[in-house]
């Protein structure tokens, strides 16, 4: 029962750390790359971790991407061109 217990304790730390690393993970639409897609960008704002994040996006007239990105701390990175887009999962990276 105490394996249980601890097994289960971990489990509900991991969803807690997922939930944890997604306030800190953001899209935005910021410049035009046409008239129907902007350019997406992806802001990790934690000031220590990396976060894995898994992003789903398509552009106007285009099919669904999905790719998973390892923005580091403070760091915002270009993605792409798209019309829409919105953020999967994300967790803290384990290394």
């Amino acid at each position: 029962m105490i394996v249980l217990g601890v097994s289960g304790a971990t489990r509900l730390h991991a969803a807690d750390d997922a939930a944890a690393a997604s306030t800190f993970v953001s899209l935005s639409f910021e410049g035009a790359c046409d008239e129907r897609n902007n350019r997406l960008w992806l802001r990790n704002s934690h000031t220590f971790k990396t976060i894995v994040t898994r992003v789903r996006w398509r552009a106007a007239g285009g099919k669904d991407l999905s790719e998973e990105f390892y923005p580091g701390p403070n760091t915002t990175r270009e993605i792409g061109c798209a019309a829409e887009a919105g953020i999967v999962s994300a967790e803290f990276a384990a290394f």
